[in-house]
């Protein structure tokens, strides 16, 4: 059909950053359509009951990608080495999106559940004919 097709590994900020920037430019010349697969790894199940993943992947696995290929591990060390920032405001930065997680979390749990009369608020569909 003609379209561009890239891969890149999403494991890596700066791939998909450049990835980008080459494609938005290629779209504003007009060089027609493009599709991007973006390959990550995924620490957690399809869903909360998903706990046990054993049968799929090891535990040993998990952490390997968690201490050598987390993309915000590495592409803090990446700012580091280029000057972006230090190790001191990377803590700051950690540490700050750590508290305002927790916060989110702690006003999730306490928020009432809404009254029965909301569900059916907000939510749109068109009636189909049978």
């Amino acid at each position: 059909f003609g379209i561009v097709a890239k891969l890149v590994v999403c494991q890596d900020v700066m791939a998909v950053y450049t990835l980008t920037i080459d494609l938005v430019a290629r779209a504003r010349r007009g060089e027609g359509p493009f599709f991007v697969e973006l390959m990550t790894y995924r620490y957690h199940g399809h869903h909360v009951g998903d706990i046990n993943r054993t049968y799929y992947r090891s535990k040993d696995e998990e952490a390997e990608w968690k201490e050598t290929r987390d993309p915000i591990t590495l592409f803090g060390a990446w700012l580091a080495k280029e000057g972006v920032a230090t190790e001191d405001e990377l803590a700051v930065v950690r540490d700050t999106v750590k508290a305002d997680a927790k916060k989110a979390v702690e006003y999730a749990l306490d928020a009432p559940y809404p009254d029965t009369l909301e569900v059916d608020m907000h939510v749109f569909a068109e009636a189909q004919d049978a």
